[in-house]
């Protein structure tokens, strides 16, 4: 059996830890016996930050008769999912970033993305008490949208969002923009990568800002809150699956498998991604019984699921329902809130928060 992967390595932040997530899960799968006496070949694919280069590994795919893509992170969602469309292909589990990943009859994400997790944020911070919140975010078409997420996670209180500051990604100093975002807000959200993130809170914190501040898992890794140290406490965080820190039978498991098989690789919300998209696979085919693992099949399979329990990294999976557009296929409309407790990251409870996006 064959499975695809198609990953960014040439990108400005690459994240090669979706890619080692996805081959720690299949080396232990392989090393139990496969999938009901199939082993798993990996067919891996770079799209080298290109378009054109992203819809040739898609291309690729359906030549070689994958049974499925899994645990796919590239940002060209749309040239990837077009052609597996036409080729009959399931992605499953891939990282979120465009709007056909939430569209195309063939995804199957396993996460709210970074929708989710924005829109998340604004209903955390609300849960907490802010009443006004600010945005930060990177200037990109995509920092553009969180006002959008964000108004979308407080539909159901009575906080609202003071306005969306965009910072470009070269600025020197982040002062000027820190004292915007504090004027006149009880709560801010920050939307940027982990560096960007990390100076966004220290210019906050040497303005002397208490507002509640949020963000989401992958803007603050262990090496992000150890650099910010004092300036973590209270940080809050959403993260599309249940948090490393916060343990668990499948973040146990994974973690086995990043020891025994991508010991050099990082353990974050990244890997965590492959890792469970091949998990979510695994778990579905074996209590179906499949043997039949032609494209064809495992995408009717896929799209067949009820509250399916794909352990308890994400919640229940259902996928057998027809949503409404724009988001036909957020099938996993939660996440969980999370705090930086004297610089661990700790759950707030045990809940997954769901009616983020609408």
């Amino acid at each position: 059996m064959y499975i695809g992967q198609i990953t960014d390595t040439a990108n400005a932040t690459p994240l090669p830890e979706s890619l080692a997530g996805v081959e720690a899960a299949i080396k232990r799968i392989n090393a139990e016996g496969g999938i009901n006496g199939r082993v798993i070949t990996l067919i891996t694919c770079d799209d080298k930050a290109d378009a054109n280069e992203a819809a040739k590994c898609a291309r690729q795919a359906v030549r070689e008769n994958v049974s499925a893509t899994i645990g796919n992170n590239s940002n060209f969602g749309e040239a990837i999912l077009s052609v597996l469309e036409r080729g009959g292909v399931a992605s499953i589990g891939q990282l979120p970033i465009t709007q056909q990943d939430f569209a195309s009859p063939v995804a199957f994400p396993l996460q709210a993305g970074s929708a989710g997790m924005i829109a998340g944020a604004a209903k955390l911070l609300a849960s907490q008490g802010a009443t006004a919140i600010a945005l930060a975010a990177v200037d990109s078409p995509a920092g553009a949208l969180n006002e959008q997420f964000a108004n979308a996670g407080l539909a159901a209180t009575s906080a609202k969002v003071l306005g969306l500051t965009l910072v470009p990604i070269e600025a020197p100093d982040y002062a000027s923009y820190a004292a915007t975002v504090a004027r006149g807000s009880d709560g801010i959200l920050i939307g940027m990568n982990s560096d960007q993130a990390g100076r966004f809170v220290q210019s906050l914190k040497q303005a002397g800002a208490s507002q509640r501040i949020a963000l989401t898992v992958g803007a603050v890794p262990p090496s992000m809150v150890i650099r910010l140290g004092a300036a973590s406490q209270g940080l809050l965080v959403t993260s599309p699956f249940r948090p490393i820190e916060a343990g668990g039978a499948s973040n146990a498991q994974y973690l086995a498998d990043m020891k025994a098989y991508a010991p050099r690789a990082k353990k974050n919300v990244f890997s965590q991604g492959g890792w469970v998209a091949v998990e979510t696979f695994v778990r579905v085919m074996k209590a179906r019984k499949i043997t039949d693992f032609s494209p064809a099949n495992v995408l009717d399979v896929m799209g067949s699921l009820e509250d399916f329990d794909a352990g308890d990294m994400i919640p229940p999976l259902t996928t057998n329902t027809t949503l409404p557009a724009p988001y036909n296929r957020l099938f996993v409309n939660k996440v969980m809130f999370a705090r930086i407790q004297n610089g661990q990251l700790a759950l707030i409870d045990e809940e997954w928060h769901g009616g983020l996006i609408q």
